[in-house]
């Protein structure tokens, strides 16, 4: 029991990755879907999934810590797998938006970072184990990026129903998640850098 027990808290994280895939698909079948009771359906779900895959993203640390499970795979896995969840999201964002250029701009910032720190991370350790650990600004910017994420439906929920009137708003703040995810991309540039 104890030997499967080690493995939730991993389990738990890749859930969260796979949360953010179908939750994003939730959220582009509520914007197609022709009958208002489907579409307010999927977007309930859509943000239900996300509200407990971002719970997931304090249990999984928690279990691990608590079961003595805390390993190098999980250390990788858990900001991959809020990096999938975000990017999912902001995804489908941009496409509902209709690729509209003010926000497809700052998601791509934020993904192509994400890419990149995450291909650093996965090379890095056999050259420099703890060179790619998680820096206090990548966390900030992951915290900023899920608050974002869930913002629409929070105003939705609240009954800010008209999109028009808040979403440049929104888009400004997915901007400077942009801005913190380029500068949070300098200490793993750095290390990468000083080990060439």
């Amino acid at each position: 029991m104890r030997a499967l027990l080690i493995h939730l808290p991993n389990l738990i994280t890749v859930s969260r990755g796979l949360a953010g895939l179908l939750g994003a698909w939730l959220l582009l079948q509520s914007a197609d879907a022709f009958l208002e009771e489907k579409a307010v359906m999927y977007g309930l779900a859509s943000g239900i999934v996300l509200a407990l895959a971002a719970l997931t993203d304090w249990l999984d640390g928690w279990l691990a810590r608590r079961l003595n499970a805390v390993t190098p795979l999980g250390a990788l896995l858990d900001p991959i797998a809020d990096k999938v969840l975000t990017g999912s999201y902001l995804v489908a964002f941009v496409l509902i938006s209709g690729t509209d250029p003010w926000l497809a701009a700052p998601v791509a910032i934020i993904l192509a970072r994400d890419i990149g720190v995450t291909g650093l991370r996965l090379a890095g350790p056999k050259r420099a184990p703890g060179a790619y650990a998680v820096t206090s600004e990548a966390k900030a910017k992951t915290a900023l990026t899920m608050l974002l994420v869930a913002l629409p439906f929070v105003l939705v929920v609240a009954g800010l129903h008209d999109v028009g009137r808040w979403f440049y708003i929104w888009v400004g703040g997915v901007w400077l998640a942009a801005a913190l995810s380029a500068w949070s991309a300098w200490p793993y540039l750095r290390a990468a850098l000083s080990r060439q």
